[in-house]
């Protein structure tokens, strides 16, 4: 097989392989994050004390690499049948991945910062590191990040509708994991959210990188590569000579 006739089927695993590692490497990424207290004063105390934190802080900033190759391959699928909910789609959803990293860049930021606190006792000087990290220049990016995803999600999904590259049900779960993992924790809580959040973003990603597999390479081939013949199949230029 040509180079040319592989590179299709490259792009499609890449996209649906980074659908699968993106949610599963933010859901594992989460389970080993600590709890937020009560107490926000605790929040920098407790994260010192963390094992788990520095290996969930990573993860959380790998899968955002994963989120945008994802999503936005998933949109560019979309856009052949839906071109300006699936355009949209892949830039929100890469400035969601954007605003994402940096705020995770943040929290790294607060987690050394609280690893000195703990070994030096100035906790103090810790939790007003934290502070800072939650508010005034990264304001931007957190809006970024929330808004992005959000919005990104959203015009994916009904994309996803409208275009029919995958099931319906694949773009009513994601629609569905938005409302838990966004807006339900605003009024409710427990672990219960974070749970059905999870299972739910795994289903809805599952079953749209399955949806990119079975869906042919048409997708993802150029109209350069589409015009390079089969081998043993003559080209447009042979079949001119020989008539």
């Amino acid at each position: 097989m040509s180079t040319s006739r592989a590179l299709p089927s490259v792009r499609r695993l890449l996209v649906a392989g980074s659908l699968v590692a993106a949610i599963a490497l933010a859901a594992v990424g989460m389970l080993l994050q600590p709890e937020f207290p009560d107490d926000p004063s605790r929040y920098v105390e407790m994260l010192a004390g963390s094992a788990s934190a520095a290996i969930g802080l990573q993860l959380f900033l790998w899968s955002q690499v994963f989120w945008a190759i994802g999503l936005v391959g998933l949109a560019h699928a979309e856009s052949h049948r839906s071109p300006v909910l699936g355009s949209l789609g892949a830039v929100f959803s890469g400035l969601g991945a954007f605003g994402h990293a940096a705020y995770g860049g943040a929290n790294l930021v607060t987690l050394g910062v609280a690893r000195y606190a703990a070994e030096s006792g100035d906790l103090d000087a810790a939790q007003a590191a934290f502070g800072a990290t939650q508010g005034g220049d990264f304001v931007p990016y957190l809006l970024a990040g929330l808004a992005g995803t959000v919005l990104g999600v959203i015009l994916v999904a009904v994309a996803l509708l409208r275009s029919a590259v995958a099931p319906r049900w694949v773009a009513i779960v994601l629609l569905a994991w938005v409302v838990v993992e966004f807006v339900l924790p605003n009024f409710l809580s427990g672990a219960w959210v974070t749970y059905t959040s999870l299972v739910l973003g795994v289903i809805a990603f599952t079953g749209a990188a399955v949806a990119v597999l079975r869906g042919g390479s048409g997708a993802w081939t150029t109209v350069l590569e589409a015009e390079v013949p089969e081998r043993g199949t003559p080209s447009s230029v042979e079949t001119a000579a020989s008539a």
